[in-house]
């Protein structure tokens, strides 16, 4: 799995790379791409599920 390799653990004791790897997140925080932001709404009502369904069926009939 791609994401096992961020679950060692590694030891940074050094007060000079302490302050480089604090940088280093911070810097990675500051620099993510927001999430987009998509149009819809979540259905939780089962007539509305049901419909939606029901015209997705028709199309592909």
């Amino acid at each position: 799995m791609a994401t096992s390799s961020i679950t060692h653990n590694f030891v940074v004791s050094k007060p000079n790379s302490v302050k480089r790897f604090v940088a280093a997140i911070d810097e990675a925080d500051r620099d993510r791409t927001p999430k987009p932001t998509l149009p819809g709404r979540q259905l939780t009502n089962p007539q509305e599920i049901l419909a939606l369904m029901a015209k997705r069926k028709k199309q592909h009939v």
